[in-house]
């Protein structure tokens, strides 16, 4: 009896009751039990924003994109025009090598060298060979602006050229089939202040055409032929070297375009 009674008392020997609910060697055996327990019974909550909170986000956007788009907007419309005025200054360049490879040099073209409508007519016949062009509108007044816009350029220091380019008879005008407009004149010999004694050919491109800001030295440049070489107006010491900043009208702005591959500003 004696020995039933210390069985029984080691049998229900009493219970330690732990403060923690479970110690790290049994939560590693049984993990988060007790928060899952209670979380699969417990109502979800649903996380949203408030109305004010979406109209408050939406404007933060709003004011952000209205600056960065504009920047965006104006870094890539200036890399198309330095691309699009290299392209170009490399057409006018093979397309003159080309033709007095095959007609002899400029200055055996039998050119008067007075801006006549003639002389265009016949540096279009040389140089046509070798150019792909859209449009060929010819030395003809070019009024629904096909090969070049019909109105006056607005030159950098808030003022107009002299006159419509697409209008006058003694200026050949095209449409390149990359989208420029171009046209030229023979040079002429009674500018003598501008020291054009020596030019042959002058050449004016608009890179996009008729789009805007149609201005002289932000979309519309100028290059001459002279000596055998294709020059680029504004080059150092010499024509229209001066002729780019916003006080002046911009016509020598193809050298600082082409030279630092920004327009400017």
């Amino acid at each position: 009896m004696r020995n039933k009674s210390r069985i029984f008392n080691k049998a229900i020997s009493p219970i330690v009751v732990s403060n923690r609910i479970n110690s790290e060697k049994d939560n590693k055996k049984v993990k988060n039990l007790f928060p899952y327990f209670l979380n699969s019974r417990l109502p979800k909550k649903k996380f949203a924003f408030t109305l004010a909170e979406v109209l408050i986000t939406l404007g933060i956007i709003g004011v952000v994109a209205s600056i960065t788009i504009p920047t965006l907007s104006q870094k890539l419309c200036e890399k198309r025009t330095v691309t699009q005025l290299r392209a170009v200054q490399s057409i006018l360049s093979q397309s003159v090598k080309a033709a007095e490879a095959e007609d002899g040099e400029v200055e055996g073209w039998e050119l008067k060298l007075d801006g006549s409508e003639s002389d265009a007519q016949i540096i279009g016949e040389k140089l046509l060979k070798h150019m792909k062009v859209a449009h060929d509108c010819g030395t003809e007044p070019d009024e629904k602006s096909i090969c070049v816009p019909y109105l006056k350029y607005n030159t950098l220091n808030g003022g107009t050229v002299w006159g419509n380019y697409s209008a006058l008879p003694n200026y050949y005008k095209v449409k390149l089939n990359n989208g420029a407009s171009l046209w030229w004149r023979s040079g002429n010999h009674s500018i003598a202040a501008e020291k054009r004694a020596e030019m042959y050919i002058d050449f004016f491109v608009d890179v996009n055409g008729s789009a805007l800001p149609n201005m002289v030295g932000k979309d519309v440049f100028d290059f001459y032929y002279e000596k055998g070489s294709l020059r680029v107006a504004g080059t150092p010491h010499y024509l229209n070297s001066g002729a780019c900043s916003l006080t002046s009208t911009g016509w020598g702005c193809a050298y600082y375009v082409l030279t630092n591959g920004k327009l400017l500003k």
